[in-house]
């Protein structure tokens, strides 16, 4: 829903592609992934089906993670390689924080949830409307806890621009220099203004960053 919201303010040259994850909107019925490396699994076929000509991954917290995964594992079936790779709201992933989050009391696991923003609290104050969103999350959770980053033989050729939000702070400008091992071209690191959901909070800046990094692909 978030990444729908920017098709008004994109280049017309942009099509966006949202990819669905198990457990969630149309997929709401299916069971939460065991793991990081089911997700990677889950989600190539689709993304590789989808390759017709230049294009560009696009991937937010947990989803810079699987973005990177999914750039080696694209690579390893000698796929067509993004020309860029924006990765967003997030330490690079050899840089390990010992959290367990998805492991707290219903109530510490809210209050947490909540203090990260860019989620409404209406969500947080209806218990009902929480108790359909808490599974998601504590899965969500649960795989990005357990991950543990595998060193591969290569580094990403395509251009990658590192996306934060100033008031973040989950996120050090360390953890966002760490990307730049990953990189065997160009990466750039962009602070914009907003949190951790500054994708949501400031679409008009995050949107502008993108047609810019985007432009020089154009066919």
């Amino acid at each position: 829903m978030i990444f729908h919201r920017w098709k008004s303010s994109l280049s017309p040259f942009i099509d966006v592609i949202p990819i669905e994850l198990k457990g969630r909107g149309a997929r709401v019925g299916e069971p939460f992934y065991e793991s990081f490396e089911e997700a990677i699994e889950d989600i190539y076929p689709t993304v590789s089906s989808l390759i017709h000509g230049p294009y560009a991954i696009f991937g937010h917290s947990m989803g810079s993670w699987m973005a990177l995964e999914l750039y080696y594992r694209l690579a390893q079936s000698t796929k067509q390689l993004p020309e860029h790779m924006m990765l967003s709201g997030n330490r690079a992933p050899h840089i390990f924080k010992d959290e367990n989050i998805h492991t707290l009391p219903d109530e510490e696991f809210r209050e947490t949830i909540q203090n990260m923003g860019g989620t409404s609290d209406e969500v947080f104050t209806n218990k009902e409307l929480f108790s359909l969103f808490a599974p998601v999350l504590r899965a969500d959770f649960r795989i990005v806890e357990l991950y543990r980053f595998q060193p591969k033989p290569f580094k990403v050729q395509s251009d990658i621009t590192v996306l934060t939000g100033r008031s973040d702070t989950r996120v050090k400008s360390s953890d966002l220099i760490g990307w730049k091992k990953y990189a065997g071209s160009q990466c750039d690191i962009v602070k914009l203004d907003g949190g951790h959901f500054y994708i949501q909070e400031n679409i008009q800046e995050t949107t502008r960053i993108i047609n810019e990094k985007l432009q020089p692909y154009v066919i």
